[in-house]
């Protein structure tokens, strides 16, 4: 029987002791008597005589605090075993599609470069019919529209769409677009398109966003932006609004202000089916002012001020266990340009020396796409293996583990959790406690 490595016993000046573990994600409040028995069971977990303590015992056995003595480990070897699964799963096909990668904004902050204005032909939307055919063993399809903006290219997803309807796949579908051209024909549509998620990108208030988002030649885009919006929510749309508000350290305020501006904009009823959340800006390695972006101790430190001084809630300030993968280490999962080229980044599209094929079968630059799979795991990272947070973290983003393997580089990767657990915890407590208060 040993303490797991999991556990983590803290003090909060307001709220006394509080006990979380990572792998069960028991989160516990401890009388003052309680703690003196813990720290001597942490010290000695073999040794300490439970005859009194019996009630203790189950708790933090049940909770997963104690454990057997290679239990750990085994944790660690079925973690990874699942991630393992999803990363290499056949039976979902997940396409995310760029019909184009021209844009009508002129963002600053933008890693695509490559703005043609290329369009998805004819002859590579029968070979993406053909791609996805040929995945037999999928059982169903998830489309990512992308671009570029998507909604340049309208009529080719609703023509992609049509054919698509012809296999007889289950599919689902995502849209990541800017919001500008999203008429209120097109949101009576979304729902025959299958799509269920639509994520619009705002950076501020009228102001500031208007000084960051503009058209290219510098037109506003605020104002048609918010009003795209209501026309979508008072649509027969019905899935759901995720909304990002772009995030760095210039503009950090603006998330309240942003997340205030529609708390009082719609009813609670509307407020159900939008979701919004802050997206950190990351721009280009080459970007001079390197300084604005906030690193995984700002980020983390940014969200706690959020909860705490501004009472913004819901936010991602609890841990949860992550089984998803992202598309450069999941086998099953591309990225689509408007001519058929393939990428493993959302990232790398319009780069030529990140394709890793071509939807017609040809082309495949296989140490690539091993390069991804392999370097950009976490999963063959003996530190992440060693780490308090694995089973809560997905281990950052791939792409970066991947460039740091390749030139030995030290870009950020880490959980924003890691230097701000103690602080977010707290924080998830007093909501938590103060709801039951409010409640009885």
């Amino acid at each position: 029987m040993k303490w797991s490595r999991y556990s983590k016993l803290f003090k909060s000046q307001k709220n006394g002791w509080l006990l979380y573990n990572s792998a069960s994600n028991a989160f516990l409040t401890l009388e003052e008597k309680a703690v003196s028995v813990i720290q001597e069971i942490i010290k000695s977990p073999k040794t300490y005589d439970f005859s009194n303590a019996v009630n203790l015992y189950f708790q933090l056995r049940i909770s997963g605090f104690l454990v057997e003595d290679t239990k750990d480990n085994d944790l660690f070897n079925i973690l990874k075993m699942r991630r393992l699964l999803v990363g290499y799963a056949t039976d979902t096909l997940t396409l995310t599609i760029a019909p184009t990668r021209k844009c009508n904004f002129a963002c600053p902050y933008c890693y695509e470069t490559n703005r043609t204005k290329s369009m998805m032909n004819d002859e590579t939307i029968e070979n993406l019919l053909k791609f996805i055919k040929m995945h037999k063993q999928a059982r169903r399809v998830f489309f990512v529209w992308y671009g570029g903006e998507p909604l340049l290219a309208y009529k080719k997803i609703k023509q992609i769409n049509a054919k698509i309807e012809e296999l007889k796949i289950p599919y689902s579908a995502k849209m990541i677009t800017n919001g500008y051209c999203l008429t209120s024909e097109i949101c009576e549509e979304l729902n025959d398109l299958h799509i269920s998620d639509i994520q619009i990108t705002i950076d501020g208030d009228r102001k500031t966003h208007n000084s960051r988002r503009f058209l290219i030649g510098g037109g506003k885009t605020f104002d048609r932006i918010i009003n795209n919006i209501d026309t979508l929510l008072r649509s027969n749309y019905k899935g759901i609004l995720h909304l990002r508000v772009n995030i760095d350290t210039r503009n950090s305020k603006q998330f309240a202000n942003v997340y205030r501006f529609i708390q009082s904009k719609y009813d609670d009823e509307t407020l159900k089916r939008i979701y919004i959340y802050p997206g950190f800006v990351h721009g280009k390695e080459t970007t001079p002012d390197i300084a604005c972006f906030f690193d995984y101790v700002k980020k983390g430190e940014f969200i706690a001020k959020l909860a705490k001084e501004e009472k913004i809630s819901p936010l991602p300030i609890f841990p949860q266990s992550k089984y998803t993968a992202c598309t450069l280490v999941q086998h099953n999962s591309y990225v689509v340009g408007p001519d058929g080229e393939l990428y493993k980044c959302w990232h790398d599209v319009g780069e030529k020396d990140k394709v890793i094929g071509n939807i017609a079968f040809k082309n495949w630059n296989m140490a690539l796409i091993a390069e991804g799979m392999i370097s950009g795991n976490y999963l063959e990272d003996k530190k992440c293996e060693k780490c308090f947070f694995f089973p809560v973290c997905d281990g950052g983003c791939p792409k970066l583990r991947m460039l740091n393997n390749r030139d030995k580089k030290r870009r950020d990767h880490c959980s924003y959790f890691k230097n701000n657990l103690e602080e977010l915890l707290e924080i998830y407590y007093e909501q938590k406690r103060d709801k039951s208060t409010v409640k009885s």
